[in-house]
């Protein structure tokens, strides 16, 4: 199992500041393609669920990269713990009021959002049932929470995974885990995963080169694919949750 971490909010932050000045600097297509993958994903889920939002939250929005997209549905409010990240997307002309702070103590106004989007982030919170409960508490009666977060299952069975660097959080959830997260506050509209990945563990017969070939001359590759991502197997997890 890859080490998990504990981090003060200042590390976090530090490292952050220091990761977005040095890798995340560009618009949603320079993201890196699993997790541009999910986002895009997330905007089909918010389109399929109608598409328009008088006040949308992206929370751990980074330099904005989503959330210039999101600006088509609605007004954007997107918050991220690295002032450096916000100062990129300012920078950018990201069209959201973006905000640096820590999104537990920040102070969002009265007026609630009718849907709230966390990004690749909720695996880096330290107190996870805290900003859920958060989540719940600034959305509209019946709005929805739109979330990726990476598989506990494979992201423990890549080997290119190592352990996280100094001032990194890392707390990754199982498919159950994120299931009893939400519980609480939130009814389960939609669940899926995404991109099979991994090769330690069962995983390494599942993605096994010589029999995915085999599988790929009975199926298409498509098929093969679903089928693994139907089975909890992809490296990505994306839910779709309503406010009870």
């Amino acid at each position: 199992m890859k080490q998990q971490s504990q981090t003060s909010l200042e590390e976090a932050r530090d490292h952050f500041d220091k990761w977005n000045a040095s890798c995340r600097d560009g618009e949603f297509d320079d993201i890196d393609q699993e997790i541009r993958m999910r986002g895009e994903r997330v905007l089909e889920l918010l389109g399929e669920l109608g598409g328009e939002f008088s006040r949308i939250l992206e929370v751990g929005c980074g330099t904005g990269w989503l959330a210039g997209r999101l600006a088509s549905m609605g007004a954007v409010t997107a918050i991220d713990l690295s002032p450096k990240a916000i100062e990129i997307g300012k920078e950018r002309g990201v069209p959201a009021a973006l905000v640096a702070g820590d999104f537990l103590a920040h102070d969002f106004g009265p007026e609630p959002f009718d849907a709230i989007v966390i990004v690749e982030t909720l695996f880096y919170v330290q107190d996870q049932p805290a900003t859920m409960e958060k989540v719940a508490r600034l959305l509209v009666p019946g709005g929805l929470v739109v979330l990726t977060c990476i598989n506990q299952l494979v992201y423990e069975r890549r080997s290119e995974i190592g352990p996280p660097p100094p001032g990194q959080p890392r707390h990754w959830l199982s498919i159950r885990q994120m299931r009893e997260l939400l519980a609480p506050e939130f009814e389960v509209v939609s669940l899926e995963t995404m991109d099979p990945r991994g090769y330690e563990g069962f995983l390494r017969i599942v993605n096994s080169f010589k029999l995915n070939a085999i599988a790929n001359r009975m199926f298409s590759e498509n098929a093969v694919r679903r089928w693994k991502e139907r089975r909890g197997w992809g490296a990505g997890v994306v839910i779709t949750a309503r406010k009870k």
